[in-house]
């Protein structure tokens, strides 16, 4: 359990309440991941609430990482998540070892591959139950390329921006 967020770095965050896009659109596209991440994440019965959030990174309505700072219905349960909403399957994550949204995106990417190449192999897919899909092929190639494209594009943005490393996981 992480109760503490000194792992998160803060400085790479926005407020929810002062999050925008480069347009008006873009700004609505964010706020309609937003609303999904939160409808996501309130649908477990450990999320009694949420007390803040973060916009860490989006494009539009492809995709967006928000952090969440819950209310928890246990003690066991933490009290940071990433949410991760868009073109793809919501997922949420734990912050360890995500400091940042892009570390998140990264840690999704390598999640949601591990279930693409599990359903392509025939082999099981329960660890990676955050993807809520029929166990198709044709589901997983299409998650897949999407999630290539979050890869190739978000994500080597970043990488060439010299804010993550090279591979992460």
């Amino acid at each position: 359990m992480t109760d503490s967020p000194l792992n998160i770095d803060f400085s790479k965050l926005t407020p929810i309440e002062q999050m925008f896009g480069g347009d008006f659109e873009e700004t609505q596209q964010l706020t309609a991941l937003f609303e999904e991440a939160e409808l996501y994440l309130s649908s477990f019965n450990w999320c009694q609430g949420i007390k803040s959030v973060y916009f860490g990174l989006g494009v539009s309505d492809i995709i967006g990482i928000f952090l969440f700072e819950i209310f928890p219905s246990e003690s066991s349960v933490d009290r940071y998540f990433w949410v991760v909403a868009g073109d793809t399957p919501p997922a949420h994550l734990a912050t360890d070892n995500c400091p940042t949204s892009v570390f998140a995106l990264d840690s999704y990417i390598g999640r949601t591959r591990r279930w693409c190449d599990s359903v392509l192999s025939g082999a099981s897919v329960e660890d990676k139950s955050h993807v809520k899909l029929a166990q198709t092929t044709a589901n997983a190639h299409d998650l897949m390329g999407r999630v290539r494209l979050l890869d190739s594009v978000i994500l080597e943005h970043y990488r060439q921006s010299d804010l993550i490393p090279a591979r992460m996981i």
